[in-house]
């Protein structure tokens, strides 16, 4: 079985009863290292809020 690890297919992965407890492992390992990954994706994601609203306000003037 290949999944993607995203929210959906964790879900889907949980709600199917067919769904090994091998396969599970791996997705969530891979899980696991997509988001070590990522490094602090939301912390970035929030400084880039910030600089595009500071760049948007600036371009009014």
């Amino acid at each position: 079985m290949t999944l993607v690890a995203y929210g959906t297919a964790i879900n889907l992965a949980l709600k199917n009863a067919k769904t090994k407890l091998e396969d599970l492992k791996v997705l969530r390992d891979h899980a696991n290292a997509i988001l070590a990954a990522q490094g602090d994706l939301k912390g970035a994601l929030k400084k880039l809020e910030k600089e595009i609203k500071a760049r948007e306000k600036k371009k009014k003037k």
